[in-house]
């Protein structure tokens, strides 16, 4: 009888499948997402700085051995030629 007079009750539409599967996250839990992964990346940012930094510094200690090396390898060049002139000599006074 009331179905007649108020009509049928009606029905809810059904939500699209795309929104009932997504849900709303809170503006809270938003912006705590939001520090904690600013934090990480600075984080993050920290470490590639430091690893730079000991690179670089890998670097300038390896271009310093280097050239200590070119520079004593030189000195083993002129050492050894000057042991083959003496040589020469000593077997001319026998």
């Amino acid at each position: 009888m009331l179905d007649k007079i108020m009509g049928k009750k009606k029905r809810k539409l059904p939500v699209p499948a795309k929104q009932a599967s997504s849900k709303p996250v809170p503006a809270q839990r938003f912006n705590e997402m939001i520090d904690y992964y600013t934090a990480e990346l600075k984080s993050r940012i920290d470490e590639i700085r430091k690893l730079k930094h000991e690179n670089e510094m890998l670097i300038k200690t390896s271009i310093k051995n280097a050239a200590r090396s070119d520079e004593h390898q030189l000195q083993v060049k002129k050492l050894q030629e000057e042991i083959r002139i003496l040589q020469q000599k000593l077997s001319e006074k026998r």
